[in-house]
Parts: structure tokens; sequence; C-alpha cells
């Protein structure tokens, strides 16, 4: 998923949001403050039925955020680069560079999660006991055990053992320890995956037939999206099988042409990106070090009567959002990681010196 807002780093680990986050804040806003709070504490005013909601809306974001973290520094500490996280519709999503290298670590960074959203749970449980007994406001009760209560249902969700939840990752960590083989036990883990989401849109199909509405096509609609990230995570274990011994520098452009950053947009479609038939040119500055990278579809996004004007600096995508990778990766590495960056596309250094670049092009070749 695109990451369109950037929220900072937290230890070093870049934080960002699709849009599509914005839509649950929203709806979970619009169902607390709407119908759970007044429904278990009627008789309080509109604006804190509101309040009460963002806060406890904000509070979920922040578990969420604890949640990924766990697994982000636990694979730090197993010797995995992680790129950043990322929140959208279903949650969020840590890249990592790579994959856990035993199945111990596998387990470890996939345990984490769960075990960190049901000490949340435990923790808001015993702060809403603790509310109720000093007579704090009773909304601040109700938020602090709808929390408990969601984080729960977080935990106990993301242990179902199917790919790509984190109980699908611990199944595939206790596969590999028995059977010996990483790939077979990923395989199995994005089978079980597929079968968890059908029942999935079993259960929701007869939740919405029986008249519960929107919350039986929310889990037929969750049934289907885990369906089809099993289906991609069996497919990335078929293509990193595929790719096995390929390297980075075997497939990468060599030498790819640069621009100035203070070139013009015009300048740029004109006198490097036509001529030469590229999409994609890293940005340098005046010390031909790396500024950024620019594509043909950034480019043509200026409008024509604005390209004169406009320049490259400007469009360009910042070099801290650029992935960089050695000549001497496994190609198999960037499989996942390319589609985390808006551009898509990863700038290969050696020693300190670009020397190529990797599109999803030039992946699909090798496979």
């Amino acid at each position: 998923m695109e990451e369109n807002i950037r929220l900072g780093r937290i230890a070093g680990i870049r934080i960002g949001a699709n849009w599509s986050l914005l839509a649950i804040f929203v709806l979970l806003v619009v169902g607390l403050a709407g119908g759970a709070f007044p429904s278990e504490y009627p008789g309080r005013s509109a604006a804190a039925y509101l309040a009460a909601a963002v806060v406890a809306a904000l509070l979920f974001f922040v578990s969420l955020l604890a949640h990924e973290l766990a697994h982000a520094l636990v694979a730090r500490r197993d010797g995995l680069e992680v790129e950043g996280i990322t929140f959208w519709l279903f949650g969020g999503v840590s890249r990592l560079s790579g994959e856990a290298r035993t199945p111990g670590s596998d387990f470890r960074i996939a345990a984490v999660g769960p075990l960190t959203s049901l000490l949340l749970a435990a923790v808001f449980a015993l702060a809403a006991s603790g509310l109720d007994a000093l007579g704090t406001a009773a909304l601040a009760v109700a938020v602090a055990r709808w929390l408990a209560r969601i984080n729960l249902a977080l935990g106990l969700f993301n242990l179902l053992p199917g790919a790509p939840l984190d109980g699908g990752r611990i199944l595939r960590a206790v596969l590999w320890r028995l059977q010996g083989s990483q790939a077979r036990a990923t395989r199995s883990a994005a089978r079980a995956g597929q079968v968890l989401g059908a029942v999935l849109i079993g259960l929701g199909v007869v939740q919405f037939l029986a008249g519960s509405g929107v919350g039986g096509l929310w889990l037929a609609f969750l049934g289907w999206f885990l369906i089809g990230a099993a289906r991609a995570e069996e497919q990335y274990v078929l293509m990193r099988q595929a790719l096995g011994g390929v390297r980075v520098r075997d497939v990468m452009t060599p030498d790819p042409l640069t621009a100035p950053g203070n070139a013009s947009v015009r300048q740029l479609l004109d006198d490097y990106i036509l001529p030469n038939r590229f999409s994609t040119l890293p940005i340098v500055d005046s010390r031909q070090a790396l500024d950024g990278l620019v594509t043909l579809q950034r480019l043509k996004a200026v409008p024509p009567e604005r390209r004169a004007s406009t320049l490259a600096a400007e469009v360009a995508s910042p070099k801290d959002q650029v992935l960089i990778v050695a000549p001497d990766e496994p190609l198999a590495n960037l499989l996942g990681r390319l589609a985390g960056y808006r551009d898509g596309r990863a700038l290969v250094f050696d020693d300190g010196r670009l020397v190529g670049i990797v599109a999803p092009s030039d992946v699909a070749r090798a496979v």
C-alpha cells in the first residue's frame, strides 16, 4: 500500500500512513460517538461523546503503533533492516528487508505483536477498573474498557493460524522448525490463510443474511482480503525460489543517467527523458550527491503551463524515501520492498557511488 502521509520517526523507524486510515478513523469516531458510548452510558452531551470517541480512536491507533513497533524492534534486534511502518485500512504493516534467518527469529518477530496487543488489553482493563473504583467520569471508564476489548480482539484475531496474520507467521516458524524448509512452511501457512479467508467469507455471508448488515459485509470483505494476501504470499515464495542465486547487479541498469535538481521539468522531458527513452532519473545536487528520484509519472503530473518554471527538486521523491540497495544483495530481497515505495524503483550504490537502478520490469524479466 502507498504511503501518503509521513508521521515521523520513532527509534529511527519511519512511520507513515495511507489515506485509507482516515476512513477508519472517521468510522470509529462515528460508531463510538453515535452508537456504542450513548447506548452504554446515556444522558451525556453530544460533545462529550464526540470527545470520548476521538480519544478512543487515537489511543487505538497508538495501540496499533505499539503492535507494529514491537515487530519492527524485535526484527531489528535479530539483524533485519526495518524500512518503515505504514498504517492503512486493515491496520499496520512493518516493512522488513529480507526474511528471518532462523525459525526462532521468525517466531519471535511474529509472536511479539499479538503479545503486545494482549498486554495492552490487560493494561486498559486494569485502568478501567481503577478509574471506576475512583469514581472517575463514566465516559473515561468507557474509553478504557473499549480499548481493552479492541486490543484483546486484535491480539486474538492476529493469532489465527493463517498468513498473512501473525498467527500464520507463527505457524510458518513451527513448520519450518519441523520440516526444515522455510519455503515449504511458507506455502503451508499461505494455504492455511486462504482456508481461513474462505471461512470468514462464509461467516460474513451467514451474518449478513441473518440481519447483521454491515458487520457481515465487513467480515466477508476481510476474508476476501486474507485470501488475496495469502495467495500473494504463496506467489512470493515461488518467485524467491525462481530468483535463487540472482544478484541485484545481474538485472540492474548500470550507470544510470542523472539530472541536476535545478533543471526544470520541461528540460527533463526534452533533454533527458524523451531522447533517451528513460522513465526514471536520479536527481543529484551540485556535488553529484543523490538528492532524490523523479519518474515520468511525476513529471507528467505537472501541468504543461508550469513545466518550464517547476524544478526537478520540487517534484522528485526525497532521497530518504528512495530504496537503496547494494549490487551483491540477493534480488529476491527486493520482492515486496519495491511496492512499499511510491516510485517502485531501487537505486544501487557501491561504496557510496551510484552504479545502477532496478525497476519492477527488471525483476519481472529475471523471474
